[in-house]
């Protein structure tokens, strides 16, 4: 099986299809295939591939903290890291990082973008959040 076809990379959770993000992108897909193919036959096509694909690092990232009640603020990317500040409560801020480590160095670009999405999410986005309860609860 190849590596991007798994549902994790190295522990971590992969970016999600487009296909799991809301109705509104597959309905852009669709969209996108009406205007470059003319028809509707392209259309669906153009939206069945569009949906396979991954979703973006910065859409996937956005998604995520948005489901998990957190405005993402800024994001930036860097070929080995992504950053993000984040409002979780009315004039509230903080930032998250992940930092991919060197001996990680030969991954794909996609595999590099699978992982950053993992680790924020499911390890240093946890991290700052039990911080964030831990002032709430002071």
């Amino acid at each position: 099986m190849n590596s991007s076809q798994e549902e994790t990379i190295l522990g971590l959770p992969r970016r999600p299809n487009l296909a799991d993000a809301s109705s509104a992108a597959l309905l852009g897909a669709i969209a996108l295939g009406i205007l470059s193919g003319g028809d509707w036959k392209a259309a669906l096509a153009g939206g069945a591939v569009l949906a396979n694909q991954k979703q973006p690092l910065e859409f996937a990232v956005r998604e995520s903290f948005k489901q998990k009640g957190l405005e993402v603020i800024f994001f930036y990317r860097a070929p080995r890291a992504v950053k993000v500040t984040f409002s979780y409560a009315p004039n509230a801020y903080w930032t998250v990082e992940s930092v991919m480590p060197d001996e990680l160095n030969h991954l794909s670009p996609e595999d590099r973008d699978d992982w950053l999405y993992g680790s924020l999410i499911k390890k240093e986005l946890p991290k700052i959040q039990r911080k964030i309860r831990q002032l709430k609860h002071r």
